[in-house]
């Protein structure tokens, strides 16, 4: 007996050498960089037959449009380079109905919650990721705290999950796997704000507008950009004489001089536009576009929120904002993009 293994039959794995549940016998996929050991064998056969010992789990609730669907055949196990388990379940839909396919990804076998949880954020980097890379659309929808919670496997029900997707595939099994095992096998610390920065973008292209489009994508950079102080003491010096004077003019109501306080601190640091086209030229050579691309893209994102403005060449420069911020994520996470950025020259 040989388990049938997605996308090529010479990567079947003897059913005698990973013995799977029978309740659940899944599709193997085996990414063609992937030489499996005796120890990943043994580490799949424990979380499979051992669940007491790996208790917890992640999982990925993704829903595709309708007409597309993700290319693996049935309940795929992905054998990356790590040690645990991702799996990709089909989830079946009423017959005849209209709702977008709908798939479960499930990281599998962690002794603690902790780990479990580490896990579920960096898979949804790394379903983000494969999004950017080939710049797909997707959209988690969940209703807790982080976009991931953990579960007990052991447990019949577990806790429940909470990340829906919705991604536009048009991708084979195999780039698929790679796109995704590109960052879980990677030692890297999950950033919080770099989540938020791509659950911003990837979600901008399902707006159903253009200007709610390029919002989302324009708003996408903030997350990425610290704000620094200028810590120079002249500029320091002038503000405080100003709050000074102005504490002084008691015919001016409390509630205005505090507002006015306010923003006369916030002039010790740079402002968030400025702050963005910092950002950007740290991963871009100078003779490029990028920061102008970006400074344009920031002022008529303003236009648009408070003059209610309208542009007619938004589409096209929404195009190219989006090459420049996926170009910044290929450089933070260090991994090519499949579908490459193109940044226009200065002339």
């Amino acid at each position: 007996m040989r388990m049938k293994v997605a996308g090529k039959a010479q990567h079947a794995i003897r059913a005698d050498s990973l013995t799977l549940p029978a309740q659940r016998q899944p599709v193997i996929f085996q990414r063609k960089s992937t030489k499996l050991n005796k120890k990943s064998y043994s580490e799949i056969f424990t979380i499979s037959n051992s669940p007491k010992r790996r208790p917890y789990a992640s999982k990925i609730s993704i829903a595709l449009p309708e007409g597309l669907e993700y290319r693996f055949d049935g309940e795929t196990t992905l054998l990356l380079d790590a040690p645990y388990i991702v799996r990709i379940k089909p989830i079946i839909q009423k017959e005849g109905g209209k709702n977008p396919q709908k798939l479960t990804a499930i990281a599998e076998g962690f002794a603690t919650a902790c780990e479990a949880e580490q896990v579920g954020l960096k898979l949804s980097l790394a379903i983000m990721w494969s999004a950017v890379s080939r710049k797909w659309p997707i959209k988690l929808d969940y209703h807790t705290p982080q976009p991931c919670m953990i579960f007990d496997r052991t447990h019949t029900g577990g806790l429940g999950m909470s990340i829906s997707a919705s991604i536009i595939i048009g991708s084979s099994a195999h780039q698929v796997s790679n796109l995704i095992n590109d960052v879980l096998s990677r030692d890297i610390t999950i950033d919080n704000k770099l989540l938020v920065s791509m659950e911003l973008f990837t979600s901008a292209r399902l707006e159903s507008t253009e200007r709610a489009k390029f919002i989302g994508l324009v708003s996408s950079l903030e997350p990425l950009a610290a704000v620094k102080k200028y810590n120079i003491k002249e500029i320091d010096d002038l503000i405080c004489s100003f709050i000074h004077d102005l504490n002084e003019l008691v015919a001016i109501p409390e509630n205005t001089r505090k507002s006015i306080e306010s923003r006369a601190n916030a002039l010790k640091a740079e402002s968030i536009s400025q702050a963005i086209a910092r950002l950007v030229s740290e991963y871009f050579d100078e003779d490029t576009e990028a920061v102008n691309i970006v400074k344009e893209a920031y002022n008529i994102r303003s236009k648009i929120l408070h003059e209610g403005s309208f542009d007619a060449d938004l589409d096209e420069k929404s195009n190219k904002l989006e090459d420049v911020i996926r170009h910044i994520y290929s450089r933070i996470l260090d991994l090519p993009l499949l579908s490459p950025a193109t940044i226009p020259k200065k002339i």
